[in-house]
């Protein structure tokens, strides 16, 4: 194996050897390269594809050497990875696949592959059906657009659960444990799982094997979108089926029903402890080990070059330019961005001057408090602080205010800053802070508009909680988020700030452009922000950390960069953020002006964050 190959192989590597040895088969795991041959040796490569596209094809031995290694595949049918698996697997002595599909797919291309079925192994045996489950719903699984898109369709049922959604990135292997893969550490919350939900990767409707049997030797009972070849399970005893639309009712239904899991919970452990020994796919793997010592024994032929683990992830914001071309438009993608920035600004610089003509008193575009709630001062130690800048939203901000009021936690204010709407959209905040008077609210005005981060800051130098919950004025959150988040931060001290799932309102729209369904899935990694931002608002955050970086950007060249560049920044110190894995809030996806003058051109903006993270973005260069 590679050193630097997938957690998801290595523990299989570790399962069959424990197998093997239970049978007398004595095994060793190489990852410097292909040991020596020895009369007794035979060499077994687990995920050939993997290995070629970490190590090269030159850290292949001769086919000599091949010929007395046994390849294993896991990959289903239907995957660029099994066509790869395919073509290396023709050099090889025997091949094996975990999936039956893809064996008809290995015969078809002229190679006789066997077929190894994963199974109970008591190596994998967490299964205690007395255990205290307090993760209602888990899922584990590598990020793709299909799967964000039906986990956001369970958002409203997960809302009131205890979920634990855990993407993987799928753009490099993972080794071990990270902010965004559980290695070993799925054995701490598999065994806590009441339910583990499967979607599947792509539109291929194969059960993924080895992850369905990592729940049900743990005891969590498999939701999951309709499979073929879940033989021998049966659905409705062992585990429970769905359409993907249907998964949220499956769940519900299920959720409300905890004698059915208790049954199926059982009755799966003993199905595959009776029916799915992996001993005796085992033993199909040690008669195929058999039959290669028998052949001749290679002698003085090449054993491939030494293994390195070259790392797959990329270091650049962009790819280099390649033409002129690109550098044509990327000039031309800047000059409009500045013309629009220009515009704003000018559009700013007028009101203020009528604003001045009109007032006599100077215009100032300062905060000021325009409404107070009768419980404002009453309740003067919040928890929380909910912070909205407010611009030109008067048809969504009630919605807003309406979600964050049914939240389960008590002891939080409100303050809206309206950042010089012109559409009424103070009067409704005013309007709902009057008709909800035992919310502690306080509405700040600024007469011009300043932008998001300096509205922000007004609300940020208000609050008087020690955390505050930055929530724009088009996002909702669940009855359950702030308190979630709160107890995350209170037990959780060295961290900066803390950020949920949010599930993406009108996807449909949105995801044909580069949005998504769920954004802000993956954890806190610093190196990843050198790609680009990766968390969205709404986030909770310390307020004196907060209040210490000196808020948020008013960088005229940050413009729609706000969120990414304070990470930036706080990464830059050292500080650190963590995902909490639970949809607990909502967004309603819209190509806003904002938006759109944002995605102009990036060269700007991203010179503007390596001055503001210049140890964090080394190396980095600003695009076209």
């Amino acid at each position: 194996m590679s050193p630097n190959q997938n957690w998801f192989f290595r523990e299989f590597v570790e399962t069959l050897r424990y197998e093997l040895a239970e049978q007398g088969v004595p095994s060793s795991v190489h990852t410097e390269g292909f040991p020596e041959p020895t009369p007794e040796r035979v060499y077994a490569v687990v995920a050939p594809h993997e290995l070629v596209a970490l190590e090269g094809e030159e850290a292949l031995p001769a086919d000599a050497i091949l010929r007395r290694t046994i390849y294993i595949s896991a990959e289903p049918p239907g995957t660029v990875r099994l066509d790869q698996d395919i073509e290396l697997s023709r050099r090889a002595g025997v091949v094996f696949s975990i999936h039956p599909r893809s064996v008809a797919e290995f015969w078809r291309a002229g190679i006789q592959a066997r077929h190894l079925r994963p199974g109970y192994s008591s190596l994998l045996d967490h299964f205690d059906p007395d255990a205290q489950r307090d993760i209602d719903v888990m899922f584990l699984g590598a990020r793709t657009r299909r799967r964000e898109k039906y986990l956001a369709a369970c958002a409203q049922v997960l809302a009131p659960y205890n979920s634990c959604l855990l993407f993987s990135d799928g753009s490099r292997p993972n080794p071990g444990g990270s902010p965004t893969f559980l290695a070993e550490a799925k054995w701490d919350l598999l065994p806590r799982a009441k339910i583990l939900l499967n979607v599947h990767q792509g539109g291929e409707p194969h059960l993924e094997w080895l992850r369905v049997l990592d729940a049900i030797h743990a005891g969590a009972v498999v939701v999951t979108e309709h499979s073929g070849g879940i033989a021998p399970l049966v659905a409705g005893e062992h585990l429970f089926t769905a359409s993907p639309e249907s998964l949220p009712f499956i769940l519900d239904s299920v959720l409300h029903a905890p004698e059915r899991l208790a049954g199926a919970r059982s009755a799966a452990y003993e199905r595959i402890r009776s029916w799915l020994p992996l001993a005796l796919s085992v033993s199909v793997l040690r008669a195929a080990a058999v039959e290669l010592v028998g052949r001749p024994l290679p002698r003085h032929v090449s054993l491939g070059g030494r293994f390195t683990a070259r790392s797959r992830l990329p270091d650049r914001w962009f790819p280099e330019p390649s033409a002129e071309a690109d550098a044509e438009s990327g000039a031309l993608r800047r000059g409009l961005k500045d013309v629009s920035l220009d515009l704003i600004e000018m559009r700013r610089q007028v009101a203020r001057l009528e604003q001045l003509v009109r007032s006599g008193d100077g215009g100032g575009s300062g905060p000021t408090v325009v409404y107070e709630s009768p419980a404002w001062d009453l309740r003067r130690d919040p928890r929380v602080t909910v912070v909205t800048a407010l611009y030109n939203h008067s048809a969504l901000i009630a919605a807003t205010l309406d979600s964050v009021s049914a939240s389960r936690l008590r002891e939080f204010e409100v303050v809206v800053v309206d950042d010089g709407s012109s559409d009424g959209s103070a009067e409704v905040a005013r309007e709902w802070m009057t008709a909800h008077p035992w919310i502690p609210a306080r509405l700040i005005a600024h007469r011009l508009n300043r932008g998001l981060g300096a509205a922000r800051n007004t609300g940020v130098d208000a609050a008087r909680a020690a955390y505050c919950f930055v929530l724009d004025a088009k996002d909702e959150v669940y009855p359950r988020c702030l308190d979630t988040l709160v107890g995350t931060l209170d037990s959780v001290h060295d961290v900066a700030f803390v950020y949920p799932m949010v599930e993406v309102l009108g996807a449909e729209a949105f995801a044909v452009g580069n949005g998504s369904y769920l954004q802000s899935v993956l954890g806190w990694q610093p190196e990843r922000l050198r790609l680009g931002n990766y968390i969205e608002a709404p986030t909770m955050l310390r307020t004196d950390r907060l209040r210490e970086l000196g808020g948020f950007t008013t960088d005229r060249r940050l413009y729609g960069w706000e969120d990414y560049d304070l990470w930036c920044r706080m990464a830059e110190r050292g500080w650190a953020g963590q995902l909490v894995p639970q949809i607990l809030a909502r967004s309603r996806a819209s190509l806003s002006a904002m938006r759109s003058t944002t995605d102009l051109s990036t060269t700007t903006a991203m010179a503007a964050v390596i001055e503001h993270a210049p140890k964090l973005m080394a190396g980095i260069q600003p695009p076209f």
